[in-house]
């Protein structure tokens, strides 16, 4: 595993996150760190709700459809890994660090 929070290799654009489910903070990304990006979601980590909003969230952030992010690390953690297609870890950065 890389150790930046956004990679890429043959298999698409990785992206390493923290979540922190019921959260009170509105803002979706909390804070961007060499490790991981914590984010920010209101729903809880209760019968996948928040990997849903995760996602949708994300799907928003970045233009890009819900089907084009999938979850590949940590569907019961709150440290996941997600897959992104269609997009360069470069044009992540761009619009996360926005």
């Amino acid at each position: 595993m890389d150790s930046e929070p956004v990679w890429m290799n043959e298999k698409g654009t990785f992206l390493r996150v923290l979540v922190r489910p019921n959260s009170k903070n509105k803002e979706l990304i909390e804070e961007i760190n060499p490790d991981f990006i914590s984010i920010n979601l209101a729903a809880p980590a209760k019968e996948g709700k928040a990997n849903t909003e995760l996602v949708k969230r994300l799907s928003k952030l970045l233009k890009i459809s819900t089907s084009s992010i999938k979850l590949v690390v940590g569907h019961k953690s709150r440290e996941k890994v997600l897959l992104i297609d269609g997009l360069s870890a470069e044009e992540v950065k761009q619009k996360l660090s926005k």
